[in-house]
């Protein structure tokens, strides 16, 4: 127990058992489809809203910068490290939190967190102070360090390939409804007389949505399974079934025994270095983006109230740069990432240039719209990940330096706009640069995979031969990386 995947354990107890093989192929795919109507109901359905969770909660300082937090601050720069200090938080938490995902029962660790992270959301309301709001802000960056890593492991361990790109859309897809729920909000509690309540408005949105997350976090601790195999939902037959259909991936489910071997590979695989700094130079732009796209519109002219609706289609930006990207890596069959990934960054820059040289209200409006068109390039790169990285403890630690690589990148971001108050000119000069920068990195990247994969097309006969000799043909839950996997081919 413990050299090979779980599910490979799990499948080797029902080798007698021959009633799964009795169906014919079509109706294996009809009973695919009825197990997947399951999962979704349950898996896609939770995924989702930890992930419209996960942005706002995080996102609400966007929207007090706005309603009043400022006057709690000496002075108006620092509110760029109230920004920064959630990405510490992610930065210490991130390897513990790995560790935890794979040595501790999956479900119960990402509900847990998740109440911790709305109880720390609702502390902000008590925090009116510089010192004070630094420190909440960095534990709940520490608690809200399992979302995405959480998010992407489950992810990997329900669908296929092909169907983990359609649903990480439908998740990532909750950026933009988060940003509407969080605009409306805010413009709703500004409305608020603070005269006649003992909070200011922020500290209402904060005291609520914390609240609300804190009960959905006990929902995750009863409702989410530790992983396929241990589920409810699903019989024997169907977990038989589901496991089978999953085999295709040929990166496993779930493993709990940690790998220094695979470590070693991981930091020795030319694509790890590639995509970490890839990671870290795109997710300038994301951090600025989150902290300050509201306080930017606010620069052009609008007021306060204005500014939080104005946000909204902030959220229509998103969810067309996540949506129509990831489907259509599922139209050209998981092909061409590197170029739709150029595309999103093109659009920003031409948001970027529109911010420096243009004067007119309206077309600065719409180059926010299109800057954070770039900021969806994450989703990009987590499906990235998950698509080209095999071994239970290799995709955790390159998820897990990926975090770490973001938050580096978001924390940078923020303190961009410590200068040049009201108009921020060196700041948008400087995401214009970051994001031309990283157009060749990408096509490297796309370079490195393209020429593995036709170098595993070329080999030999013997040394496949001696693949299956070492391996055998069940290799697909043996735990096996993606370099040791020679049947493995990239996405790019």
């Amino acid at each position: 127990m413990g050299q090979f995947d779980d599910a490979y354990e799990f499948i080797h107890q029902f080798d007698d058992d021959k009633s799964q093989s009795d169906l014919n192929e079509d109706d294996k795919q009809i009973e695919i489809k009825k197990i997947y109507s399951k999962i979704d109901l349950r898996i896609l359905t939770i995924l989702s809203v930890i992930y419209f969770f996960q942005f706002l909660d995080k996102s609400l300082i966007n929207y007090a910068g706005v309603m009043g937090i400022k006057d709690h601050l000496d002075r108006p720069s620092q509110f760029s490290d109230l920004g920064t200090i959630l990405y510490v938080g992610y930065i210490i938490c991130e390897p513990f939190v790995t560790i935890g995902f794979q040595k501790l029962p999956f479900g119960k660790l990402f509900g847990g967190s998740i109440v911790l992270w709305g109880v720390l959301v609702m502390l902000h309301t008590v925090c009116l102070n510089y010192s004070s709001l630094m420190a909440i802000r960095a534990l709940l960056g520490a608690a809200e360090s399992t979302a995405v890593t959480g998010v992407l492991i489950c992810n990997g361990m329900w669908y296929s390939h092909k169907q983990q790109l359609s649903r990480f859309g439908i998740i990532t897809c909750q950026v933009s409804t988060a940003t509407f729920v969080g605009s409306l909000m805010s413009y709703g509690f500004q409305h608020v007389d603070s005269s006649q309540t003992s909070l200011d408005s922020w500290q209402i949105m904060f005291l609520l949505m914390g609240g609300i997350t804190m009960i959905f976090g006990v929902c995750v601790l009863i409702v989410l399974p530790d992983n396929p195999m241990s589920c409810k939902f699903l019989n024997k037959q169907e977990k038989l079934l589901l496991l089978e259909h999953l085999k295709d991936n040929q990166t496993g489910v779930e493993n709990k025994t940690f790998k220094y071997s695979q470590i070693k590979e991981y930091l020795l695989d030319k694509q790890t270095w590639l995509i970490h700094l890839l990671t870290i130079i795109t997710m300038i732009p994301t951090g600025a983006i989150n902290t300050f796209s509201v306080t930017i519109i606010g620069s052009l002219g609008f007021d306060s109230k204005q500014a939080a609706l104005m946000q909204m289609p902030v959220g229509v930006s998103s969810f067309l740069a996540i949506i129509i990207p990831m489907y259509l890596i599922v139209y050209f069959k998981d092909k061409h990432r590197t170029l739709i990934f150029i595309g999103l960054l093109l659009i920003a820059i031409v948001g970027y240039f529109m911010l420096i040289f243009s004067k007119n209200k309206i077309a600065n409006l719409f180059a926010v719209y299109f800057g954070n068109a770039g900021t969806c390039v994450i989703t990009l790169i987590y499906s990235w990940n998950n698509r080209n990285t095999a071994g239970y403890t290799k995709r955790l630690a390159r998820n897990c330096f990926t975090m770490i690589c973001i938050a580096i990148g978001c924390l940078i971001g923020p303190q961009l706009f410590k200068t040049d108050l009201g108009r921020f000119l060196p700041a948008k000069i400087a995401l214009l640069v970051i994001s031309f920068v990283s157009i060749p990195l990408v096509a490297l990247l796309g370079l490195v995979s393209r020429r593995e994969n036709i170098k595993r097309d070329n080999l030999s006969d013997k040394q496949h031969q001696d693949f299956y000799g070492q391996f055998g043909t069940d290799y697909q839950y043996k735990d096996l990386t993606d370099i040791q996997n020679i049947n493995f081919r990239y996405g790019y």
